[in-house]
Order: structure tokens, then sequence, then C-alpha cells
């Protein structure tokens, strides 16, 4: 790897500080290749990550709703030329007479200027069952095939420079960015009440080889969701829920070295839920790029869940990277009669109560 950055570093110094939007250009080209040449890029996270809750646990597949179909798109680092795309789609099915639920999920990423790519499908099972009257479990799993190709494209090498600082020809570096695919494994649990969720899911359990050199792996990530509903109000009327309540949530990753904390406090007044919440880096300095701030909005309505979040680093970047925009449009089928209903073990399941979005 240093025989690449030696030259994207000396290129830096020595051309772009004299044209800043380059600049800026090419450091962000930097960061994708090499991210993509290591494989030792962390996760795709969400801005709305309950709304992609498949992607968050496998065991969530089934316990907002009898099925759905979920689609998002997010914008990042649109400060730069290009951006960087995520697209994200879900859907999920709960068998009616009994405890299982399936599921499946489609992710595409996309690098500034048609570099790095990125695409994954999963097929998703997950089983319920009650362990008390008031608290039940869900475990779930998820089986994932990917494939990604690395580019080199809108990066500038020192050979590619003339005397007065001009791109005139092509780069004689050669890079081995050969498309390579790769199976990999992901569990999940969760225990909840009608009001307090924790799970703890894995991904990449199989250490899958996604790149040519023998170090390109995908280590295995762990992570821990919890929170708690506080409601203000509640009431069920006509197969509708209304509700005033506030969710306080924490999500605590952690791959190889890298360590991630996302705490998020959601209000919901049927049927608009709002949060804001932090991103950071427990034991190490925060950079910009990983200590930010996020705002979502969403609404619900007869089923359909349309919801929009903003990211945006906390400190100033001499790379100005920008802001993330994320949408998400989500539709649902949800049968309030077998959850308000019904009591004890007679009872299909309880709703998590996790949040929307």
């Amino acid at each position: 790897m240093k025989i690449f950055l030696e030259p994207l570093q000396f290129v830096c110094r020595l051309f772009f500080p004299k044209q800043e939007s380059l600049r800026k250009y090419f450091l962000l080209g930097a960061l994708c290749f090499s991210c993509s040449v290591c494989a030792l890029a962390q996760e795709t996270t969400s801005v709305l990550p309950y709304a992609h809750r498949l992607f968050l646990n496998p065991a969530f597949t089934g316990l907002l709703s009898e099925y759905s179909i979920t689609g998002g798109h997010r914008s990042q680092w649109t400060g730069t030329k290009g951006g960087f795309s995520t697209q994200w789609a879900s859907g999920e099915y709960r068998f009616e007479n009994n405890r299982n639920a399936v599921g499946a999920t489609f992710m595409t990423d996309r690098a500034p200027a048609g570099g790095y790519q990125k695409i994954q499908i999963g097929a998703l099972y997950a089983y319920h069952t009650k362990l008390r009257e008031k608290l039940d479990i869900s475990a779930g799993m998820q089986i994932g095939y990917g494939s990604q190709k690395p580019s080199a494209n809108g990066l500038i090498f020192e050979d590619q420079l003339t005397p007065n600082g001009t791109v005139t020809r092509p780069t004689a570096e050669t890079f081995n960015l050969d498309k390579t695919s790769y199976l990999t494994v992901s569990v999940g649990v969760l225990l909840f009440t009608n009001q307090f969720w924790v799970g703890l899911s894995g991904n990449h359990l199989n250490n899958p080889t996604v790149g040519e050199m023998s170090s390109s792996t995908a280590a295995p990530s762990f992570q821990l969701q919890t929170g708690y509903k506080f409601y203000v109000r509640s009431y069920f009327a006509k197969n509708h829920f209304e509700e005033i309540s506030f969710i306080p949530t924490l999500t605590y990753t952690q791959q190889r070295n890298f360590n991630r904390l996302d705490a998020t406090i959601y209000a919901t007044v049927t049927p608009v839920t709002m949060g804001i919440g932090m991103t950071l880096l427990p034991g190490t300095e925060n950079t910009p790029l990983a200590s930010t701030i996020q705002g979502l909005l969403g609404v619900t309505h007869k089923g359909v869940k349309i919801g929009y979040a903003y990211r945006h680093p906390l400190a100033s970047s001499p790379v100005a990277i920008g802001p993330s925009h994320e949408l998400v449009l989500s539709f649902e089928k949800v049968d309030y009669l077998k959850i308000f209903k019904r009591s004890g073990y007679d009872k299909k399941y309880n709703r998590i109560a996790c949040p929307a979005f």
C-alpha cells in the first residue's frame, strides 16, 4: 500500500495547495481508493438505522409488521464532486400462524466519479417466541452474497503532471483492480418487552475474502443495540395506535480496533417522528469524519412511512466533504388487533418498541 500512498501524498503537497477544489477531490479519491484496496473500510451505516433495521440486526425480521417493503437513498460527502451514494432495499414477511419470518436485503455503494463499487444481497430468517408473558426473544440469521470493485478513476499521480502542473497523460501505475465476490454470514438476537429492547448482532462471522490480496478480508463486526420507550400518552382505537413518546437509543459497534457509538433520542407524536443524535469514536481522537451530529424527521400514514435525515461533521475540516442527506420510503402492514386485543401466551407476538426510523 505504501507504493500507492507515497506518490499520492507527494502530488498533494506539490500541486494541489494551489488549486483547492482539485485538492479536495484528490484527497477524497485517495481515501476511497486506499479503503477499497485494503478492504478495511467499516460497514455502511444509515442515518435512519431503524428504518433499515434488517441491516442492523437480522433478528428484527418480522417484529414491527406482518410484512413490509423499504427503500432508501443516501448522498454522502456532498461537498465534493460526485459525492458518495448508497442505496438500500429490504422486504420482510411474518408467517401468520407460526413464529417464523423471512426477509431479503439489497445494498449498493458507489464512490465518486465511478470509483469503488459494492453490491450485496442477503436472505434472512428469524424465529420469535415468548420467554414470559411480557418478555419476548427473537433470533435471526442472514446469508449474503456480495461483490466489489475498486477503481483508480479520478486519481492523479505524479507521472501525469507536466512542469507547469497540468495533467496531460495517463499514469503508468498498474493496479490489480479485478472485481471480487464473497459470501458473508450474519447472526443476531433480541430480547424485548413492550418498552425496552437489547440486541446483539455479528456480521462477516466467516471472515470473507473480499479482495485479491491475502490481507483483503472483511473482519467480523459486532454491534449492541438498546433503547427504552417512555410513553407520555398512548391509546388504541379502530385498529389504529396513537402515541406521544420519547425513545433514547444507543448503538455500539466494534470491528477490529474500530469502535463507534451512536446515541439518538426520538420523539413521536403520531403520525410524526423526530430525532437528534451524535456519533463518536470512544477511546480515540474524534476526527471530523467520525464526530457528527444528525437529525431526522419521519411521517407515518396508513402504513406508508416517509423519512428524511441529515448528518453533518461537528468539527471543521481541511477537506470540505459536506453533509449527508438520506431519504427512506416504506410500506408496512400492521394488525394492531393481534397486539392489543389478545393477552398472555395466546398472543401471537409483542411488537418491539424500537423507533420506526
